[in-house]
């Protein structure tokens, strides 16, 4: 006989949303004399953060909305009101409630894949990254609203509308680190569908530098790719993604102003492409690592990254029954060597 399913077990994730924003509120009340509204804000961001990993997206758009509401009526003047005198504050609202339900909406798509997959390791990996990679476009999106929110300030509607473009970048941001770990996760489950359709390489390799052009600007790109080269059999978006990974990572590790070089050419029934930059390089205890998720070569320049971009390229060369590897001097250089078959 088939077991009735507690009620209270849906309803719990709902009470402990409510809680988080009360104690966020308590916490408001005790410092709201001492801070100013705009660092209480950050409160409520944490407490979807949180809501969003350990519960899922439905508890967190309640946390999202009610933390609105509980930030007018208790901790924006006048007090005990939903009314506003400033309409800065609206406006304000309205741009925190939409970051609270981008950022519950991506979180809770990372616990799915989380739950999903049922490995403690990956599981303990993608959390620690969560926390550690969404901390940088949280920061930004809560100075664009702290500064929205600071009637003394006095901003105009040039710096409004460049504070609301870099929440949205940095929202989109946070869309990226999860579509990487959204990736890494279909990669490493077994379904990754590749359908293989015949496409020219070197319209290939423009679309990836198309796509990539506002972080190439004045650099230069060698391309050597013979006009004999023949059609490769690929699946092309996800080829895309993975040259896409390496380009990226090729122009985030070298010099503004230096050269990136990419070539192809034929080896029997193979095909042979590289990737090579004239930049930092990278040391050789790192090598043999570079391409475990998660795994960023300790130099870093202050590059900022998930560390999925390259085991991702990998994960989806080796579907194409392709291989990639990668040579590197330390301070001039390094190459991803990517092959795959001919047919």
């Amino acid at each position: 006989m088939q077991k009735t399913k507690i009620p209270g077990n849906k309803i719990y994730p709902y009470l402990i949303s409510i809680g988080f924003v009360f104690i966020m509120t308590l916490l408001g009340e005790f410092v709201k004399r001492k801070l100013e509204p705009t660092n209480i804000v950050m409160f409520y961001l944490l407490a979807v953060v949180i809501v969003a990993i350990r519960w899922g997206q439905g508890p967190a758009i309640i946390t999202s909305v009610l933390s609105v509401l509980a930030f007018d009526f208790f901790l924006v003047p006048p007090y005990l009101t939903l009314n506003v005198h400033d309409f800065e504050y609206l406006f304000t609202f309205g741009v925190f409630l939409v970051v609270g339900l981008i950022v519950s909406t991506l979180t809770s798509k990372v616990r799915a894949q989380i739950i999903q997959r049922q490995t403690e390791k990956l599981h303990s990996a993608l959390l620690n990254s969560i926390s550690h990679d969404l901390k940088t476009p949280l920061v930004s999106i809560t100075g664009a609203l702290s500064a929205l929110l600071d009637n003394t300030s006095k901003l105009n509607e040039q710096q409004k509308n460049e504070l609301l473009e870099t929440a949205r970048d940095e929202s989109e941001s946070l869309n990226r680190i999860v579509n990487n770990i959204l990736d890494m996760t279909r990669s490493e489950s077994g379904v990754l569908r590749i359908s293989k359709k015949p496409c020219d390489l070197r319209d290939f390799i423009g679309v990836c530098l198309e796509q990539l052009k506002d972080k190439i600007g004045s650099r230069n790109i060698k391309i050597n790719i013979s006009k004999e080269m023949p059609e490769v059999k690929v699946d092309f978006p996800y080829m895309l993604k993975a040259f896409l990974n390496v380009i990226d990572n090729a122009l985030k590790y070298s010099l503004d102003g230096s050269a990136i070089e990419i070539g192809a050419f034929c080896i029997g029934n193979r095909v042979r492409i590289f990737v090579r930059d004239y930049g930092y390089g990278i040391p050789k205890e790192d090598l043999e690592r570079i391409f475990d998720k998660f795994y960023r070569v300790q130099r870093a320049q202050n590059v900022l990254g998930t560390g999925l971009g390259l085991s991702i390229s990998k994960n989806i060369i080796e579907a194409h029954g392709g291989h990639i590897s990668v040579e590197s001097i330390l301070g001039k250089g390094t190459t991803f060597i990517i092959e795959f078959p001919l047919e």
